[in-house]
């Protein structure tokens, strides 16, 4: 259809300038030095027109030529820039295949096509915007070449010029430096210094810190550095955020938790730690039996510790199965030590006889209950019990404990004859 139109149009203005050409509507009168000159006004539009685009071209050529050098310098730095950018996509490949030295020399390239573009610019052009974004990129990508060389020289020349060009640009380049302080960290943790790692860390700003990445990290290098407390913290909120499956965010939470009740070397430092654990880490036989573990080696207050244990001793009272052996055995060593520490309780004497009513076959419960008495002074109750436990007890070292206890019971009766005989089993098992 627009060809139909232009050759309507072109032939309209054919004809009109055929008829206008077969009928002058005039005459132009030329007057030079007294001469006149008479031409057909026909004439006189097309010397007209041809007059205006022999200039018109004219000036075109003389414009073009004076440009011909800005055209030739802006084809150099046209020409630059792409070599710039493929080198740049040649150091990028060759980190992901592990060609480390040859990304280390692309790298340097893309720095130099960098440099001279940016002084080829400074006169007559503008830069292009993203070149600082691209130069730091370069040498982000020759940073982490150089640290799986392991040349650590090169490393920090490229980190610190990376800093130095997303601080001159901070607004474009702003991700270039988040992704630059996160790898600083990571490289740092590779070393073993996560001292470094958390002062790298702490220079990101708003919600970067918060990001699963960098949760990750913070939680690597206060591990290192044995900051339990602020690993505990941050791992809580990566479970949050869905970091880790169910069991190796028990297991992780578990080994923190531990590590800060490990900590700590007074009373007063184990309970302002048990204070920081929430209601849920606090239900945890590890943990709690641990604490009070923790309390005992720290010569400190054995109710405290008592009532951290109440839970877990309810567990195992109502779900006997929710404990596994090993735990229950700790539980009963750790009741037994804190109640000796305590002595007459009448009230832990009580709840112990009500759960060996409830299971009167277990050994654990039974040697927990002759440990009570003993303390609460009922001697013949706790031999008649700790004789029954010894002979069902499977653990070295409760079986040892009960031949002890009942040793002394014997030497309290003047029995010295059955005490040797206990005596003499704890030295030969």
């Amino acid at each position: 259809m627009k060809a139909a139109i232009w050759l309507l149009t072109l032939f309209s203005t054919a004809v009109a300038l055929s008829i206008g050409a077969d009928h002058p509507l005039g005459i132009v009168s030329i007057f030079i030095s007294g001469y006149k000159i008479d031409v057909s006004i026909n004439f006189a539009v097309l010397v007209l027109i041809t007059s205006f685009l022999v200039l018109y071209f004219a000036i075109r050529a003389v414009s073009s030529l004076l440009a011909l050098p800005r055209i030739a310098k802006r084809w150099r730095l046209q020409q630059r820039e792409r070599s710039m950018h493929e080198s740049l996509l040649s150091a990028l490949e060759q980190l992901m295949t592990g060609r480390f030295l040859r990304s280390l020399r692309s790298a340097a390239q893309t720095v130099e096509h960098a440099n001279s573009l940016e002084q080829l610019t400074q006169v007559t052009e503008s830069a292009p915007k993203y070149l600082n974004q691209l130069r730091a990129l370069a040498h982000l990508i020759g940073a982490e070449s150089a640290h799986a060389l392991r040349d650590i020289s090169a490393r920090e020349r490229h980190l610190q010029a990376i800093l130095k060009d997303t601080s001159l640009d901070a607004e474009s380049t702003y991700e270039t430096r988040e992704a630059t302080l996160l790898s600083a960290a990571r490289w740092s943790l590779a070393e073993a210094d996560p001292i470094t790692a958390l002062s790298w860390i702490r220079e990101l700003k708003g919600g970067v810190s918060r990001r699963t990445l960098t949760l990750r990290l913070k939680l690597k290098a206060d591990r290192l550095a044995k900051h339990h407390l602020a690993a505990l913290e941050t791992a809580r909120l990566l479970n949050k955020h869905g970091a880790f499956s169910e069991n190796a965010a028990k297991g992780l939470l578990r080994s923190l938790c531990t590590a800060s009740l490990d900590d700590c070397y007074d009373q007063h430092q184990l309970q302002q730690t048990w204070k920081l654990l929430d209601a849920h880490e606090k239900s945890l036989p590890e943990i709690a039996i641990h604490a009070s573990e923790r309390m005992l080696a720290l010569s400190g207050n054995s109710q405290i510790a008592l009532n951290w244990l109440t839970p877990v001793w309810n567990i195992m009272v109502n779900k006997p199965n929710a404990l596994s052996d090993s735990q229950q055995v700790r539980l009963i060593q750790t009741l037994s030590a804190h109640l000796k520490e305590i002595g007459a309780d009448k009230q832990w004497l009580a709840n112990i006889d009500q759960a060996r009513a409830m299971n009167p076959r277990s050994p654990l419960l039974q040697y927990l209950s002759a440990t009570a008495c003993v303390h609460n002074g009922l001697w013949g109750k706790a031999q008649q019990l700790m004789l029954e436990a010894s002979q069902q007890l499977t653990h070295s070292e409760l079986k040892k404990s009960a031949w002890r206890t009942l040793a002394e019971l014997a030497q309290q009766r003047g029995q010295e004859a059955e005490a040797i005989e206990y005596w003499k089993k704890i030295a030969t098992n």
